[in-house]
C-alpha cells in the first residue's frame, strides 16, 4: 500500500484528530487537573495512541477503623463474711454399764463427761468409786479403802426410787411421799466394809479417821439432799448445797450432826466406826418431793 503524501491539509486533519480527544478529556477534569494535562501535552509527557490518554491512578480512600470498645468496669467485690461464733462444747453423755449412770473420770485434768473442770483451777473431784457389774463398790478414799454393795431404800407410803449405776458412779431418782410427821425419805448408798461374797450378810464396821470428808455429787432435781454416815444405830448428816451440775463439797467432821436440820444433835468425831455411807432425800409434810441425784466420789482427809 502506498503512503499518503504529507500535505498541509493532511497535517491539519491529523492535528484535529489527535487534539480533539485530548481537549474533550481536559474539559471533563477540574481546573487543576486540566492545567496539569495541558502542561503534560506541551512537554510531550503524555503519550498519545489509539487507546487514548493514560488515565491518572485513582487514590483509594481507606475508611478509618472504628475505636474498639473499652472493657466494662468489674463489679465491686462484696465484703468478706463475718466468721461465725464457735459454739460451746456440748456436755458429754452418760457412760454407764446400764446406760443410766454418769461417768466422771479421776483428776487427770481437762473436762469430765459431766462438764466439770477437774484440772488446775477448777473444782477438784473426790476420788470416784470403781463399781462392778454386780454393784460392788471399791473406793480408795484417801486415808481409807471402802468396799461394799450399793443399796437403796424408801420410807413413807407412796414413796418410790429407781437406782442405776455405772462403772464409777450411781444415781437415784423418784418421789418421796408427803408425810405430816416427816417420816418419809429415800436414800441410796453403799456399805463400807463388806466382802464381795457377803451381799446378803451384814456389813462390818470400819473406823473413819481424819478431819474432813469431801463428797462429789450432782442434784439435778434440786430437792433437799443430805450426806449421811451410819454406824448401825446413829446417823450423822450434813445438808448439801443445791447443785444442778457436778460439785464437790468438803465437810469438816465436826459439821456432821445427828440433827443436821438444826445442828442440835451430836457431832461426828474422828475414830468413830461406821457401816454405811449414803445420800438421803427427806420428805416434806405437805407435798411430794421429786428427786434425781448422783454420787460421784468421796475422799477422806
Amino acid at each position: 500500500m502506498n503512503p499518503i503524501p504529507m500535505t498541509r491539509s493532511n497535517l491539519e486533519v491529523r492535528f484535529i484528530v489527535i487534539v480533539l480527544p485530548i481537549f474533550s478529556a481536559v474539559l471533563s477534569m477540574g481546573c487543576d487537573s486540566s492545567h496539569a494535562v495541558l502542561k503534560a501535552v506541551a512537554d510531550g509527557a503524555v503519550s498519545v495512541g489509539s487507546g487514548g490518554i493514560s488515565g491518572q491512578a485513582t487514590t483509594s480512600v481507606t475508611e478509618p477503623t472504628g475505636t474498639a470498645g473499652g472493657y466494662g468496669t468489674g463489679g465491686t467485690a462484696g465484703p468478706v463474711g463475718t466468721t461465725g461464733i464457735v459454739g460451746a462444747a456440748g456436755t458429754g453423755g452418760a457412760a454407764t454399764a446400764t446406760g443410766a449412770g454418769v461417768a466422771v473420770p479421776a483428776n487427770t485434768g481437762g473436762t469430765s463427761s459431766l462438764g466439770i473442770d477437774a484440772g488446775t483451777g477448777g473444782a477438784t473431784m473426790a476420788a470416784p468409786p470403781a463399781i462392778s457389774d454386780s454393784g460392788y463398790v471399791t473406793l480408795s478414799a484417801g486415808t481409807v479403802v471402802l468396799v461394799g454393795f450399793i443399796a437403796s431404800g424408801t420410807a413413807g407410803s407412796g414413796s418410790s426410787i429407781a437406782l442405776t449405776y455405772g462403772t464409777s458412779d450411781f444415781c437415784a431418782s423418784g418421789t418421796v411421799a408427803a408425810n405430816s410427821t416427816y417420816k418419809s425419805w429415800a436414800n441410796a448408798g453403799f456399805s463400807v466394809n463388806q466382802d464381795l461374797s457377803g451381799e446378803s450378810g451384814a456389813s462390818k464396821s470400819l473406823v473413819l479417821s481424819g478431819s474432813t470428808i469431801s463428797i462429789s455429787y450432782v442434784n439435778r432435781a434440786g430437792s433437799q439432799l443430805e450426806f449421811q454416815l451410819y454406824d448401825g444405830t446413829n446417823y450423822w448428816c450434813y445438808r448439801l448445797p443445791p447443785s444442778a451440775t457436778p460439785s464437790t463439797k468438803s465437810i469438816p467432821f465436826s459439821s456432821l450432826n445427828t440433827a443436821c436440820w438444826d445442828g442440835s444433835g451430836s457431832r461426828f468425831t474422828s475414830g468413830t466406826p461406821i457401816t454405811n455411807i449414803s445420800l438421803v432425800v427427806p420428805g416434806g409434810g405437805a407435798s411430794p418431793t421429786l428427786f434425781d441425784f448422783c454420787f460421784l466420789g468421796l475422799t477422806v482427809n
